[in-house]
């Protein structure tokens, strides 16, 4: 007798948005994570000193609330402890230490296109037409995000035979520092633009990633910006109660090692200290390709040259460097109290220096003049922190391996503290030592043992590159969630449609429901099991 009907391995946030949607239909689930704690990359910890809550990887919750599944699910994860807070007026702000009072994009865009207007008007008109014409393409934006993705002509099909379209193409074939320069003109707006498209670690010079500028616009005005009281990993706790409360198991300390096969069909997984687990439905896997493929399966339990597609994947060379302070105040910064409002900075100089911090990264030279991450959550939820004291994260990218040959871990709190902080209080007017309680420094070496999905501390599931972007994530003809083995299936950033907290193990939930039905995924009927 099989110890569930579905097995899943690796309790993030994906995996455990599947287990909840099957859960919810009666499939019995098993969830299996290696670490103590559930979540992945959306966990809340104490960091620094005691009372301090901080969110080591993921914090800031916005395309999730796209997701169709997750809204359905959401009234029922408010039942274990899932409560969101809103950024209903300002949602991120971009400080200037070169002029004027910076910008502030808010949930009204009307109110965002003020703030960029003092810098330039022309800008401000172009910010709201891209706004504008989110309304056009809201719909196929979701259902893109949240579905298996289609064949990469059916876009040029629909869109190729009209003037507009054709030209909307050619748009969509640009980089992001392209779209920039092209569609905006004043050199605060453009470093805010271009600051803002590389977020999801993209190159500003990567073919292809123009196309974000349509969604990531508007989304951040139509659906807003949120965060869960209590730390981001109460939406992964609110998850585990949900799923163990309809009948599942969640299981930590206990690390996947083997996918087994028989009859060229997965039948569940062993663990690392031998334990073996049996689906007698379905295995999922939440883990990574390498760990997947290359460790979980031997060469014979795969089609020939697969292992040689997984080994073609690629991570990426970028990865983070990161503070998690404990403080007495929040950053005040030097453009004012509309600045201080938002509790989420990108503060980035000019165009120049975003390229020479590519440039730098690309040598493998810590970045000399980084642009800066930084939220302090305790302005929107005091409960992260004892009473009257603040958290903030502050990070920047950086090269994986630096060319010198030190190791980030032994580097990585100097450089935090000579490049990092001494960045931030040029922006700032009270980031002194008497304001820093206390300090946890995570770099990429860390960003791995903490997760081994994070391979080499790269925390996107994988390069967002064309070759890697829908059809093609994480492999051409394995992009519906759905393995190379029967009854095998993936979920997980490395899957369409990639890194960020967008609970997209909804969608591998409905192609397994789909399966096991005989049906297909876009039929709402109720399953029972």
């Amino acid at each position: 007798m099989s110890d569930a009907d579905v097995v899943i391995a690796g309790g993030g946030h994906n995996g455990l948005m599947c287990a909840a949607m099957l859960a919810r239909e009666g499939v019995s689930v098993i969830v299996l994570e290696r670490n103590d704690w559930v979540g992945g990359g959306v966990v809340t910890r104490e960091l620094t000193l005691p009372g301090f809550q901080h969110d080591p990887f993921g914090s800031s919750h916005v395309w999730i609330h796209l997701n169709p599944d997750f809204q359905k699910l959401k009234p029922e994860l408010e039942n274990y402890g899932l409560k969101y807070l809103w950024s209903d007026d300002h949602i991120t702000g971009h400080p200037n230490k070169h002029e004027g009072q910076g910008i502030v994009v808010y949930r009204d865009v009307d109110k965002t296109c003020d703030s960029i207007a003092e810098y330039s008007k022309a800008d401000a008109r172009r910010y709201r037409e891209i706004y504008d014409e989110f309304g056009e393409i809201q719909d196929g934006v979701i259902k893109g995000m949240f579905s298996p993705p289609t064949p990469p002509s059916y876009m040029y099909q629909a869109m190729e035979n009209s003037p507009e379209g054709l030209r909307r193409l050619r748009d969509y074939q640009l980089s992001s520092r392209q779209f920039t320069l092209e569609n905006f003109e004043n050199e605060h707006v453009r470093a805010f633009i271009l600051g803002w498209a590389t977020a999801p670690q993209t190159l500003p010079d990567q073919l292809g990633t123009a196309a974000g500028f349509y969604v990531m616009i508007p989304s951040i005005h139509y659906y807003g910006q949120s965060i869960p009281e209590g730390g981001s990993g109460m939406l992964s706790e609110s998850l585990r109660r949900y799923v163990e409360a309809n009948g599942g198991k969640v299981v930590t300390g206990a690390t996947v090692s083997k996918f087994l096969v028989s009859n060229k069909a997965c039948q569940g997984v062993r663990l690392e200290d031998g334990t073996e687990i049996t689906a007698s439905q379905a295995v999922v896997s939440g883990l990574d390709p390498f760990q997947t493929y290359l460790k979980g399966f031997a060469d014979d339990e795969l089609p020939a040259g697969f292992k040689t597609m997984v080994r073609n994947f690629v991570f990426g060379d970028v990865t983070i460097a990161r503070v998690h302070y404990a403080l007495n105040e929040a950053p005040s910064f030097r453009n004012g109290s509309e600045m201080d409002k938002t509790a989420f900075q990108r503060i980035f100089g000019t165009v120049a220096d975003i390229d020479r911090q590519y440039h730098e990264i690309a040598q493998g030279i810590a970045p000399t003049n980084p642009f800066l991450w930084t939220a302090a959550w305790t302005t929107m939820d005091p409960t992260r922190a004892p009473e009257g004291k603040h958290t903030l994260i502050m990070d920047t990218f950086v090269p994986v391996n630096l060319a010198s040959g030190e190791d980030w871990e032994q580097v990585g709190p100097s450089y935090i503290r000579d490049v990092l902080l001494k960045q931030l209080r040029s922006y700032t007017t009270n980031m002194d030592d008497d304001n820093i309680l206390g300090e946890y420094v995570e770099t990429g070496p860390s960003l791995e043992r903490a997760n081994w999905c994070f391979h080499k501390g790269v925390t996107t599931g994988g390069e967002r590159i064309l070759s890697q972007m829908g059809p093609f994530r994480p492999f051409p003809n394995y992009a519906n969630y759905r393995g190379p083995v029967d009854r095998f299936y993936m979920t997980g950033p490395s899957c369409h449609p990639g890194g960020g907290i967008c609970g997209m193990g909804s969608i591998a939930a409905r192609e397994i429901l789909a399966d096991l039905r005989g049906g297909s995924a876009d039929d709402d009927d109720d399953f029972e099991f």
